[in-house]
């Protein structure tokens, strides 16, 4: 991308304005009854633990992205708003070699094995855990604090050598963090932010970083925006948009303040109603009729975001079919799940998502931990954005989404590490 594009500084700072306030807001809600010891379950296990001293290395966002959308801002030509949503945002992988140290195990908490979007990169960790030769547990986070909470103390009891927190903001079990550091046990924070974002103190011992140069506001601003991107292109400027918004984590505020952004460079585009959801609302099944009353309420709208892909799966998408609505409703979702493109590609319920491998992501947070393990800085993992839709990006059947030109990261990840 030319950075000297009006296109730059719309992702790199308008989009960047407002969003705190909205994030401490969100952080709030999330941290909600955060350290009650409810037990959780284990969903899945390999192998024992044991108890190696940790590293206390953390990482900084560092250099200019290596990768940007082209073209104008979305507002103004939606053909070429569509043409940077395909185009999307891609990086590189680390190119450091490190090398595992031996004998680790891994408890990774999952935010909720019922939903995709957690299941997915928490199964992935294990299987890179496993080609390093480390062991590996998934404990089910079910969706709530208590459960997050419950989990790290699982884990502390368990000697784990590192316990890694899948998708939540560190605020939402603070304490139960502490008691891991305080245990001195590695934690790593994939896809949430540590407890500094809403003013505290720093309790993970690393976070990953998905993109070299942006921070993680900024790609999960990247990732709304570029749903803006799409939603704009089709409806040749026009979208009346029904917005769901993710209030549990820092990550929620953050795409639907970079959804609002760029959907404010559409003169004749506006965000109809901003619905709030809680993870509260997915399990209790209070999400589909939240959706349904609003669509109701609301004849004018003919575009919905959506922030987490997980929603459809969880009956989002049968409210839309059943709305009678589907076909002039342009729906576009964020993670690209395997089951979410089997929607895309029916029509049923979804037309597009802002992917991004959640598998990938989950290997590039063993690469973290290998690095913090090893007293080494971690590197920038490469994790890219993309719209996929079902003429654009789709891959094969069955196949999970892993961008175009297609990243082959597990290979490489294995070579950075030096294992077969």
């Amino acid at each position: 991308m030319n950075r000297s594009s009006p296109y730059y500084p719309l992702r790199r700072t308008v989009l960047s304005r407002t969003v705190m306030g909205a994030a401490a807001l969100s952080l709030l809600l999330a941290g909600c009854g955060a350290d009650s010891a409810e037990p959780a379950t284990v969903a899945s296990e390999s192998g024992s633990s044991d108890g190696t001293e940790p590293s206390e290395t953390t990482e900084e966002p560092s250099g200019e992205p290596s990768g940007e959308p082209s073209g104008e801002p979305s507002g103004a030509d939606p053909a070429q708003a569509l043409a940077t949503a395909y185009e999307g945002v891609l990086g590189e992988l680390p190119t450091t070699p490190t090398t595992p140290v031996a004998d680790q195990s891994i408890w990774v908490v999952s935010c909720g094995q019922q939903v995709s979007t957690c299941s997915t990169p928490s199964a992935a960790a294990v299987e890179a855990a496993e080609a390093v030769g480390w062991t590996a547990k998934v404990c089910d986070g079910q969706l709530n604090p208590e459960g997050w909470s419950a989990c790290i103390r699982q884990g502390i009891s368990a000697n784990s050598s590192v316990i890694m927190q899948i998708g939540q903001d560190c605020s939402a079990f603070r304490a139960a963090l502490q008691e891991a550091k305080a245990a001195d046990i590695t934690t790593i924070g994939v896809g949430g932010n540590d407890c500094d974002v809403d003013g505290g103190e720093k309790e993970f011992t690393a976070t990953t970083q998905k993109l070299d140069g942006y921070s993680s506001q900024e790609w999960w601003n990247t990732m709304g925006a570029l749903q803006a991107d799409w939603v704009i292109g089709q409806t040749d400027g026009a979208a009346q948009v029904l917005s769901l918004n993710f209030t549990d984590a820092s990550l929620g505020a953050w795409v639907q303040e970079g959804f609002e952004a760029a959907l404010a460079t559409c003169p004749d585009c506006a965000v109809v109603e901003t619905l709030d959801i809680a993870n509260q609302d997915v399990g209790s099944g209070t999400l589909v009729t939240k959706f349904s009353t609003a669509l109701l309420q609301n004849p004018d709208v003919n575009a919905v975001n959506v922030p987490l892909d997980g929603w459809f799966l969880a009956g989002l998408a049968q409210a839309i079919q059943s709305s009678g609505r589907s076909e002039e409703l342009a729906v576009i979702g964020a993670f690209g799940e395997l089951g979410n493109l089997d929607l895309i590609r029916g029509g049923t319920g979804q037309d597009a998502s802002v992917g991004f491998s959640a598998d990938y992501d989950g290997w590039a947070a063993i690469d973290a931990t290998i690095r913090v393990l090893n007293g080494e800085p971690v590197e920038p993992e490469g994790v890219g954005l993309q719209v996929i839709d079902a003429e654009h990006n789709m891959p094969a059947e069955g196949d999970m989404f892993a961008y175009e030109p297609v990243v082959d990261y597990k290979t490489a990840f294995k070579e950075l590490w030096g294992v077969e």
